[in-house]
């Protein structure tokens, strides 16, 4: 019997979770099976997804309709044809396992997250989805071990697989015009949301995300301060990533924290859509998480041959080959991220000669290709 395979989206706004599978549905050529998308909710990537190539289909429970969603969406499998079907959140793969109950359709679930800020129920709905699907696949070994531990499931380790996410990496080979921020010296012209003018000193740090729990840019603020108080000025910082409505604070006390210190080379530009064209125009790339549980900003950076000075956080080590292809510093710690930033800009030569050297390396191990054929993988064993 041949194997289709459905992907169940909760919604289709921006995320990472949407982007790496927007990636998936956009390289389904190279995949060694045929799937198709099925969501609940609509969202900003809606027209993305349905102008790919596999079939995308909404089934959406209506409130107190539960059972009737279940029955639509067991009927819609079986209609397709579906072998598998791998769910992106707990929810859905509870879902499905209802759904798909007395057919040979298995569950497969990927934990993209942690469950670090999940409430009691969200955290027994993980549990129960864990115990409930055929193959669990995890993001890194670091999250695996993770859950492990959490859920107690050592019994079900013969079903949990480390499936490393995958990025499209012809986006960073294109030719774009240079950012207007990194050609602009007005600051009201670049978007630099500071009450300074850029210093455009000629060195250029970046990093990528939005400000939400996850990561943690106020180290790198503290450490910016600590760089100014040895005299090392002579660079400029360029945050790129949203301020989060729902925790505006975390945006605004790194704006705050800069304009009050004066740190006139450190500049604030919201979200972009043009990081490709950023990564090709930066001398260096820095990056502070919390709680990541797999960083795809670091491995893009890595693969366009920038580099990379990251924390230590277990599931950076991991992804860096322990710090063969990034340059690590003590999570939390401002003063060894200063002291990262400052080893870097004074070898920086000899840096971007290694970060030549490692992209292929990196875009080898990360590739969208070699992600599908991890997730065929553990399709193949629950044939």
């Amino acid at each position: 019997m041949n194997m289709k395979v459905a992907y169940m989206l909760g919604s289709l706004n921006r995320g990472g979770t949407e982007t790496l599978l927007l990636d998936v549905f956009k390289s389904a050529d190279k995949a060694p099976y045929e799937f198709i998308g099925i969501h609940r909710k609509s969202g900003a990537y809606k027209d993305d997804f349905y102008q790919t190539t596999p079939r995308m289909l909404q089934c959406a429970p209506k409130r107190f309709g539960l059972l009737r969603y279940l029955h639509r969406l067991r009927k819609l499998l079986k209609q397709e044809g579906v072998t598998i079907v791998h769910a992106q959140q707990s929810v859905d793969c509870i879902y499905a396992s209802l759904a798909t109950i007395g057919t040979d359709i298995q569950v497969v679930e990927t934990f993209h997250g942690y469950d670090i800020e999940a409430s009691r129920a969200g955290k027994l709905i993980n549990s129960l989805s864990i115990r409930m699907a055929d193959a669990v696949c995890f993001v890194s070994n670091a999250q695996k071990d993770h859950y492990i531990q959490q859920y107690n499931i050592q019994k079900c380790r013969n079903k949990l697989h480390v499936v490393y996410n995958g990025v499209d990496f012809t986006k960073l080979d294109c030719e774009y015009p240079i950012p207007e921020f990194l050609t602009e010296t007005d600051s009201a012209k670049a978007e630099i949301y500071t009450d300074h003018a850029a210093q455009q000193s000629g060195i250029r740090l970046a990093m990528v995300g939005n400000f939400v729990s996850v990561r943690s840019q106020s180290v790198i603020c503290r450490s910016i301060q600590l760089l100014r108080g040895q005299g090392v000025t002579d660079f400029d910082f360029y945050f790129i990533g949203r301020r989060n409505e729902k925790e505006p604070w975390r945006y605004d006390d790194c704006l705050r924290f800069c304009q009050e210190n004066q740190l006139n080379n450190v500049h604030f530009l919201g979200g972009r859509a043009d990081v490709p064209a950023i990564l090709q125009n930066i001398d260096g790339f820095v990056y502070s998480t919390d709680h990541d549980t797999f960083g795809i900003a670091v491995v893009e950076a890595m693969a366009a041959g920038v580099p990379v000075v990251v924390n230590d956080w277990v599931v950076m080590q991991e992804i860096t080959q322990n710090g063969e292809w990034a340059s690590l510093y003590e999570s939390n710690n401002a003063n060894d991220c200063a002291r990262a930033i400052a080893d870097f800009i004074e070898h920086r030569e000899d840096r971007k000669q290694q970060a030549k050297l490692i992209a292929p390396m990196v875009r080898d191990e990360y590739s969208i290709e070699r992600h599908i054929s991890r997730l065929n993988e553990v399709y193949k064993m629950l044939k």
